[in-house]
């Protein structure tokens, strides 16, 4: 018998039609209009509307600063409930900071830093005397509690600039969950209390607050899109400015040094946002405060917590005791002191100082900004020297060993 050559079955060349891909069924028309609709965007869009809603409901009841805490309870209820369902866009995020800067730029004009001048050195005192009393909170901490080294409850307790600390924790080695809880614990409190603390002050917040009225005004000009157009451009030369620079916060600082040097020239004006657009902003803040707490990360941390909640009420504490005698020897109003030096983020200040027509908004902006860039630059630095003393010990250890 002779050998039967093998039979080879053909195949039929791959073709568009063939392939994989084009086996999928094709999305129809109905699932990509409902796949746009409860996308990611959709969704924070959603939750911007609800949180409006709310904040106008918290007005009618006289809640002070109730665009800030109408969005933060919202963000905060929802987080916890959904887990990593919804979160603000880093988009929305970025030009929020950035709009806030401009706002914040327009409070600095040369009247404004002429009257900020004469008091600013007690509140730089301050600021220098947090950042100490933040480091030996830390140690405090640290010592008390095995689970917690000083270099991750430094940076945890360390004020101001909580996003430029978190992510420094992989350069300086230190656990970025923990530090995460503290930095955000610690603005979620003071966001909480300051416009609170602010109408037990000054008393002005919550009459402001029941007065409130939707204003659809967008910038403080006539002319709404030329102020908008100026605000952006101040928005997207400041970003820029502060990622040439590596200005610490830059993405707020930049925005907030060119409203001030244009704007406190006299250059131009009107460009601040204003009514519905500066209430939209402080939504998205409140939002962002919120949405920062993972369930998930609470429940594995909870037996941190309240050792972490001790050590930032006593940091709260003590800063508003210095506040308080700084306003006694410089004359600033007890409630502008407070919202000056108290160790929050500075989005949230704002926000709070935003609901009283009679804050000192530029001394405000001047003693957090100018902390803030403090802080991020020591940082570093102090823990540097961290690492220097705990090498020196070692070596002491080990020749005492033998």
């Amino acid at each position: 018998m002779t050998a039967q050559p093998p039979v080879v079955e053909e195949v039929p060349p791959a073709t568009a039609d063939s392939s994989g891909a084009a086996e999928r069924p094709t999305p129809t028309r109905a699932s990509r209009l409902t796949k746009a609709c409860t996308g990611r965007v959709p969704r924070y869009l959603a939750v911007v509307l609800v949180a409006w809603v709310a904040a106008e409901l918290a007005a009618l009841f006289g809640v002070p600063a109730p665009s800030l805490l109408a969005a933060l309870a919202l963000g905060a209820g929802l987080r916890i409930a959904l887990g990593r369902e919804i979160s603000v866009p880093a988009d929305a995020s970025k030009w929020t900071q950035a709009f806030i800067g401009v706002m914040l730029g327009s409070y600095l004009n040369l009247e404004a830093i002429r009257t900020v001048g004469p008091v600013i050195a007690p509140f730089l005192l301050i600021s220098v005397l947090t950042i100490v009393l933040s480091m030996f909170t830390a140690w405090a901490l640290s010592r008390a509690v095995t689970a917690l080294d000083q270099r991750t409850a430094t940076l945890g307790l360390m004020v101001g600039g909580s996003s430029a600390v978190v992510t420094l924790c992989d350069e300086l080695g230190a656990r970025k969950d923990v530090v995460g809880v503290m930095q955000y614990s610690r603005v979620l409190l003071v966001s909480l209390t300051a416009p609170f603390v602010m109408t037990a002050l000054a008393g002005t917040a919550a009459a402001t607050s029941r007065q409130r009225v939707t204003d659809l005004q967008i910038v403080g000009r006539g002319d709404q899109i030329a102020g908008l157009s100026i605000a952006i451009v101040f928005a997207i030369v400041g970003m820029w400015l502060g990622r040439k620079l590596r200005l610490p916060g830059g993405g707020l600082i930049g925005p907030m040094l060119v409203a001030a040097v244009i704007g406190g020239a006299q250059l131009t004006r009107g460009f601040a946002p204003q009514g519905a657009f500066k209430e939209l902003l402080l939504i998205v803040v409140g939002l962002e405060v919120g949405l920062m707490f993972d369930r998930r990360m609470l429940r594995r941390l909870a037996h941190l917590l309240p050792a972490i909640g001790v050590g930032i009420l006593f940091l709260c504490g003590v800063v508003a005791l210095l506040a308080a005698a700084a306003a006694r020897i410089t004359g600033v109003p007890l409630a502008d002191a407070y919202l000056a030096t108290t160790p929050g983020g500075i989005n949230a200040v704002v926000a709070s100082a935003a609901g009283s027509g009679d804050a000192n908004m530029a001394l405000i902006a001047t003693v957090q900004s100018l902390r803030l860039i403090i802080v991020v630059l020591a940082l570093p630095l102090i823990v540097v020297a961290m690492n220097r003393l705990a090498m020196l010990k070692r070596p002491g250890a080990t020749a005492t060993k033998h």
